[in-house]
């Protein structure tokens, strides 16, 4: 004897709170000042890193 279902829900893919628990929205408005310190550290990073190599071009 078997059982069989006929009316199964169809697997659907899962959205993206679903799946990683975040949206990318909130993930930028809950760390902001996170993000802003490491452009700033990058920016200052790359400006040394050229003003460093504009002065031993010579």
């Amino acid at each position: 004897m078997s059982f069989q279902q006929e009316h199964l829900p169809k697997d659907r893919d899962a959205s993206e709170t679903q799946e990683w628990g975040w949206t990318l929205q909130e993930f930028f408005s809950e760390n902001l000042w996170y993000l802003l310190a490491l452009a700033f550290l990058l920016f200052i990073f790359f400006f040394a890193r050229y003003r460093w190599a504009k002065r031993n071009r010579k």
